[in-house]
């Protein structure tokens, strides 16, 4: 008769003592199935909740970090730290993209111009009902007051997070490429509605102007004329913007044009850039000649000197790699520079989950040690029961090992069934004692004021907030305790991990017995 054989027959013979076992694996697979389940659930909802977010993260100047460390300095080391004030370089910005898990970057500047020779798209709301108001300058001239139209949006490179995201549908036409973008070339792309409006077409150019007529007069004396203030772009593509407003809402009321949409105009960044040179320039050569004492270490102004490069903001093939991708380039980062996945406000809304995750993750461990030192001291006092069976088994030739392998088969049997019941019993409580411990959790996380005080950061004007916006709702909604069979299989390879290290020490034991000694003894 081989050990498996005796096995199963000696947990048939004791039957008292093996339901008594079964009962406890039972229990502690039930412990451990609400355990693994919230753990499980907790760390879904966390992906899942990702997975919904934008895939982005933005390079930018850790602009707190900077002033922290130009406030401790003092005299001339605090004037050259302002001096040599960290900012986003391109050459960076390019290294970031050359990982393969960029699939665009936005470096993206806005700027309020006005429409010269076409009319923006009208609002029809209260404020343009109302008229632009009047303007009185220092010498007491009233003027009507001349309001920016367009929103001027220039990117460095040659795509979108927009068009990746279809916010942006190009219907007509192109993009720019990237030799129109180092190039500075004075192309654009306009919205359906201003083509429609003006009844523009792809090759026909607009004009655009810097500043306005009214403000003219600041600038006059610089030697600088309405030829230079007028920027000549050609169309080479239009688009759609998907982007929808609100027309009953109390900001579309007030809204200006150039924050439509429909008046939004996508350039090369340096065709703003070579436009506002000329009028720099005139303006240097001006303020040089009436003040030359000022301007001794003034650099000369350049094209990309309007271009200020303030943020990238990357967007990445999946959500899921926004964490590796911070962590991959987090060591290679310039000093006072920051990678920002919006981390802060995800963990600080994912903390309910981490605190389940690290209970129920104690709890397994728990449960797991006081499991193994239950059996093992169960099987260990069950060996002096059986001294006389084991001291036949060796007198007739048994290995020790098979008489450990026995003991090994004996407890999987018993265990196995446990777990087997524990699982039936587990899927049925879990899902209830899951959602009752993330109530819990929730209403003592909200008690002391830690879910709802989301902060995306300081957005100004002309910047888009490409994070997606979650709330405590939007992470919670997604956990939801499932007992899949992944859980299953870890509770019989946990099962038989406790069986395989509480048959350790009684195998020493075994290893020790004499066959002739426990012969005699029961004689």
């Amino acid at each position: 008769m081989n050990f498996f054989t005796r096995a199963i027959k000696n947990v048939t013979r004791r039957m008292s003592k093996s339901i008594l076992l079964a009962i406890t694996f039972f229990l502690i697979g039930n412990l451990v199935i609400i355990g693994l389940g919230i753990n499980n659930a907790s760390e879904q909802a966390k992906i899942e909740t990702r997975r919904k977010m934008r895939a982005v993260v933005s390079y930018e100047t850790d602009y707190m970090a900077f002033y922290d460390y130009a406030d401790a300095l003092e005299g001339e080391e605090q004037q050259e730290a302002y001096k040599n004030y960290p900012s986003v370089k391109l050459e960076d910005i390019k290294s970031l993209m050359s990982d393969e898990r960029v699939k665009t970057v936005n470096v993206v500047s806005t700027n309020m111009l006005y429409s010269n020779d076409f009319e923006t798209v009208p609002l029809n709301n209260e404020r343009e009902s109302n008229g632009g108001g009047t303007m009185t300058y220092e010498d007491g001239t009233t003027v009507e007051y001349i309001e920016p139209d367009l929103k001027f949006q220039t990117n460095f490179f040659p795509n979108m997070i927009e068009l990746e995201d279809k916010m942006y549908e190009i219907v007509e036409g192109r993009f720019y490429n990237q030799a129109e973008v180092d190039e500075g070339k004075m192309v654009c792309l306009i919205t359906d509605k201003l083509a429609s409006h003006n009844n523009l077409r792809v090759g026909d150019t607009i004009t655009i102007d810097l500043i306005s007529a009214n403000d003219m007069r600041y600038y006059e004396q610089s030697g600088i004329t309405d030829e230079d203030i007028h920027m000549t772009l050609e169309i080479i593509g239009i688009y759609h913007n998907n982007e929808e407003l609100d027309e009953n809402s109390d900001e579309y009321k007030w809204m200006s044009r150039y924050d439509s949409p429909d008046n939004t105009i996508l350039a090369p960044a340096l065709a703003y850039g070579n436009a506002f040179y000329k009028i720099g320039m005139k303006q240097y050569e001006y303020s040089k000649e009436q003040y030359p004492e000022d301007y001794t270490d003034v650099e000369v102004p350049t094209p990309e000197s309007y271009t200020y490069v303030n943020k990238a903001v990357f967007l990445l093939d999946d959500p899921l790699n926004v964490d590796q991708f911070v962590a991959d380039h987090q060591s290679d980062l310039k000093e006072f520079m920051k990678i920002d996945a919006n981390n802060d406000t995800f963990k600080k809304l994912a903390r309910p989950l981490d605190t389940l995750s690290l209970f129920s993750n104690i709890i397994v461990w728990i449960v797991a040690i006081n499991a193994i030192v239950i059996i093992t001291l169960v099987t260990a006092l069950t060996l002096k029961t059986r001294e006389y069976e084991i001291g036949v088994l060796l007198s007739i030739g048994v290995s020790k090992m098979k008489i450990v392998a026995q003991f090994f088969v004996e407890l999987i049997i018993v265990a196995l069934i446990g777990f087997t019941l524990s699982v039936v019993s587990g899927s049925l409580v879990a899902k209830q004692v899951g959602k009752m411990v993330m109530d819990y959790q929730v209403d003592t996380e909200s008690q002391y004021g830690t879910l709802d005080d989301q902060n995306n950061g300081t957005i100004y004007w002309g910047e888009t907030n490409y994070f997606t916006e979650i709330s405590q709702d939007d992470l919670l909604e997604e956990y939801n305790v499932q007992i899949n069979p992944m859980i299953i299989g870890e509770i019989y390879i946990l099962g038989i991990g406790v069986v395989f290290i509480s048959i350790l020490i009684p195998s020493f034991m075994i290893m020790r017995f004499n066959p002739k000694k426990i012969l005699m003894n029961q004689n």
